[in-house]
């Protein structure tokens, strides 16, 4: 039995050839992120720096995914995606939703 199992689920790994998404998955940073026990907003910041090396006085830049979710059975999600920056830094929240909050904002500072 062990045997198929395995069988099966190799048969379900691939390689993914998405290169955007193989250098994300490998190099995101999590910069910060709200606490996840309070059910409101979930908010999550992840940093990606460009796959170069500095050259000339110029340097690799950052982008920052925030990634935001409702708390439900069918959640509402969103990711957004910041400008490129030389280096983006996390400074503080500024605003957390609180719970039962009927329009939930999280605002914060890079």
């Amino acid at each position: 039995m062990k045997i198929i199992t395995i069988l099966v689920c190799l048969l379900f790994v691939v390689s993914c050839a998405k290169t955007d998404l193989v250098h994300f998955t490998n190099n995101f940073e999590v910069i910060a992120q709200t606490d996840n026990t309070l059910p409101t907003l979930s908010s999550r910041l992840l940093k990606v720096r460009e796959f170069k090396e500095c050259d000339n006085n110029s340097c690799p830049k950052e982008v920052v995914y925030i990634a935001v979710s409702e708390f439900g059975e069918y959640p509402e999600q969103a990711l957004y995606i910041s400008p490129k920056a030389n280096k983006w830094q996390f400074i503080e929240w500024n605003q957390i939703p609180a719970p039962g909050d009927p329009n939930p904002t999280t605002i914060f500072i890079l």
